[in-house]
């Protein structure tokens, strides 16, 4: 595994952006060019090969090809595979990291951990699955929207883009720098979190949450509260808005398939809450970022 380690005073320059779908059996061309490509994968799965290196990209994948280097399919993908795809270009010469580079910076900056906003960098892991799919895809809409609306405002498009960069950098330093050496405590909160996580479509409660994990309500209460800043049920409807999201900017399900796939039964109650927590309605948020670039070859 290798890191890509950018510096983002200024944003990283998005050249072109689009979503690839096709209904055929396909693969992807054999090429060399001259600047990186973002590939995350949405469904059915995307096979290249960059140079040596073969990779399988799967729903939630993201992998970063490199310039300079030929990448091209090595089997052939089936019919509706779908991903989105990025190329770009980084302000200054890249800095490519190995494994024992990272650790290093990885070393440096746990001395930095209780100043936030100090690393001045990004990390880009060559390959990464997404651990907060739901806001990842939110962004990439956003994205896909701008860069083909033509905006006015120069780096419009390069803004969003870069955050999108950092949301990847900072999933990726959370989990080395979060390693099982981390006390135990947070580690016994990251299952509790990750297991309601799983479970939030589900008719959950704060009850069920504490049985399953023996603790009692309070307790539960108590830890979300100090670890979240929210109660366990603002947490559980966080993670069901940002799942409604992701299905409005990316399906073309009505608003009632979309509030029972985020685990809502009543239409009226999901629509006033969505309105409530984004300051728009779902009709309204769908229309909001509606543009993007397909294409199929």
């Amino acid at each position: 595994m290798t890191y890509l380690k950018v510096n983002v005073d200024a944003p990283v320059q998005l050249i072109s952006a689009g979503e690839f779908i096709s209904e055929v059996p396909w693969k992807h061309m054999s090429r060399s060019i001259e600047n990186f490509e973002l590939i995350l994968g949405v469904h059915e799965k995307v096979y290249i090969r960059e140079e040596q290196e073969h990779f399988e990209i799967g729903e939630g994948d993201m992998v970063l090809l490199y310039p300079g280097r030929t990448h091209g399919g090595y089997r052939e993908s089936l019919p509706g595979v779908k991903f989105y795809w990025f190329h770009f270009d980084v302000p200054a010469t890249p800095n490519v990291l190995s494994n024992e580079e990272m650790k290093q910076e990885i070393h440096t900056m746990e001395g930095l951990l209780q100043r936030h906003g100090v690393v001045r960098d990004i990390y880009l892991p060559q390959c990464v699955r997404a651990g907060n799919g739901d806001r990842i895809h939110i962004i990439v809409n956003q994205i896909l929207h701008v860069a083909n609306s033509h905006y006015l405002t120069h780096h419009s498009a390069n803004y969003l883009f870069t955050s999108l960069l950092i949301e990847i950098s900072e999933l990726a330093l959370g989990r080395l720098i979060n390693s099982p050496v981390s006390p135990q405590g947070n580690v016994s909160f990251n299952k509790i979190i990750e297991w309601t996580r799983i479970h939030a479509e589900e008719p959950l409660t704060v009850t069920d949450i504490a049985r399953k994990f023996n603790y009692n309500k309070d307790y539960i209460s108590r830890l979300f509260k100090q670890n979240t800043g929210m109660r366990p049920l603002d947490f559980i409807h966080s993670i069901r808005i940002n799942k409604a999201k992701e299905l409005i900017s990316r399906t073309d399900m009505s608003i009632r398939q979309v509030a029972e796939e985020a685990g809502y039964t009543d239409e009226k109650y999901f629509m006033r809450l969505f309105k409530k927590r984004v300051h728009m309605t779902p009709s309204q948020y769908r229309n909001a970022y509606h543009k993007t670039f397909m294409n199929n070859v």
